[in-house]
This record gives structure tokens, sequence and C-alpha cells, in this order.
């Protein structure tokens, strides 16, 4: 399972020349309006929502295309069932925060949009859209998985529903960014930690990222959670990240 936004850099790769002494997401996006022909009317330094959106369609097909066959081809190479992350792709005039998931054979067996957004995708950000409430699932050899992206997991009902309808595994995509302080740290225990002590046979997939682009840094702690009794300290952690701003890969063994 991959972070959230694992696929938002595609944006920036096929004009890094362009962009790559750009300060800010803001100033590398108005560079990309630029050599797109997008016009982007500025009110300081904020930019036309209208625009940003011009330009994720505009570079969608590149940023699915390259986004799918990257995991198509790992899983298949893997051998792997893959939560993807999620990366913007545009379906009509929208343009969503989506999650693909592949089988070992390189097939994408599920996809899911992300239905609450942060402010960072909204229209004074990305501007993306709000996806409808439709919670697909998917059978794995660890049980039916199901994906919330990074805040609807903060959405109990969503993981109830989930459970109700047999869930195993619920994957939980995210992207923090914000710095990792106590107070972050303690908030987003709020989420699938606490949203799975109620469904003891639930296993909850945080996959967190860190780094950044340009101005934008995320910072997190990457977990597997379960209901506190079914852990061996009583935590609720399964597997926790060591750091807050490194790359690790966690795993917990199931029987």
């Amino acid at each position: 399972m991959f972070p959230e936004d694992v696929g938002l850099g595609l944006i920036f790769t096929q004009d890094f020349e362009r962009i790559q002494t750009s300060k800010t997401m803001v100033e590398a996006g108005l560079r990309l309006m630029e050599r797109y022909q997008i016009n982007a009317l500025q009110l300081g330094r904020r930019f036309c929502r209208c625009a940003t959106r011009a330009l994720l369609r505009t570079l969608s097909p590149f940023v699915e295309r390259v986004y799918h066959e990257t995991f198509a081809e790992a899983a298949r190479t893997a051998k792997a069932w893959i939560v993807a992350g999620s990366a913007p792709i545009a379906q009509n005039e929208c343009v969503y925060n989506v999650c693909y998931t592949y089988n070992p054979k390189g097939e994408r067996v599920l996809v899911q949009r992300k239905i609450n957004l942060v402010p960072l995708e909204q229209e004074s950000g990305l501007n993306l859209c709000a996806a409808p409430r439709e919670l697909p699932t998917t059978n794995t050899p660890a049980g039916k998985l199901g994906v919330l992206i990074c805040l609807d997991g903060f959405y109990h009902e969503l993981i109830d529903y989930h459970a109700k309808r047999g869930v195993r595994v619920i994957a939980m995509p995210s992207y923090n960014p914000l710095p990792w302080s106590k107070e972050e740290a303690q908030g987003w225990e709020t989420g699938l930690l606490t949203g799975v002590q109620k469904h003891p046979n639930l296993i909850g997939v945080n996959p967190m990222g860190v780094g950044g682009f340009f101005d934008v840094y995320a910072e997190g702690q990457s977990s597997i959670v379960a209901q506190r009794a079914k852990t061996p300290d009583g935590s609720g952690y399964l597997a926790r990240a060591k750091t807050k701003d490194q790359e690790e890969i966690l795993f917990y063994p199931t029987p």
C-alpha cells in the first residue's frame, strides 16, 4: 500500500526543466500554465481556480497513463496486491483524487475516489471535485478490502459501512502537509485507529507520505492498526513507523 498523492508529482515531470527552479507549488503551476497556454488570472499570490482545474485536466491523460502503467507492472512483477496511493485524474469536467488497486496479474480491480477534501484540494488549492459516496470493495487473500483516502478515514460512518459489508482490511492512503507535532499525531489517532476499535475483525493500514513538492511538505507516521485487545501491547498498533520524515516499509505477518 502506497501513500496518498504518490502520483501528484507526475504533473511536473514532463516539463521538469521549466519548473525545477520554482520556489512554490503556485509558481510551478503558473509556469506550467504558461507552457500549455492556460490563462491564469492572478490576484496577488492566488490564481484562478478554473485555470488550476484546466491545467490538471490537460495533464491528466499523461498522469493517468504513467500512474496506471507503473503500478500495474509493479503488481505483475512482484506478484502482489497493490493499493497504489492516489493521483489527480480527470473524469469529464472534474478532477478527482483517485486511488487504483491492482491484483497480482496487474489488473485494476478497485477504483476509489476521495469523498471529503482537505483545504489544499478545495477551490483555493488544487480545485478538485469531491466524489459521491461510492465505496467499492474487492476480495483479496487477506479478506475483503476497502479504501478510504486520507480524510475519508476520519468519517467513522464510512468505516462502519465497510465493516457491515464484511470488509477485513481498510487501506487509508494519506498525505499530511503539516508538521508532525505531538498534537498533530494525537489528532490522527482519532481517524483510522479510533474507527476500527468497535470492529474486532478489522485491520487498518495507513501509509503516510513524507517529503513534498516545492513548498508543500508532508510528515507523518505510517501505521497498521487494529482493535486494542488484538494488539500485543494493547496500543492498537500492530506496526508503526519509527520516524516522521523518512521513507519506511511496514509489515505485520498475518495467519
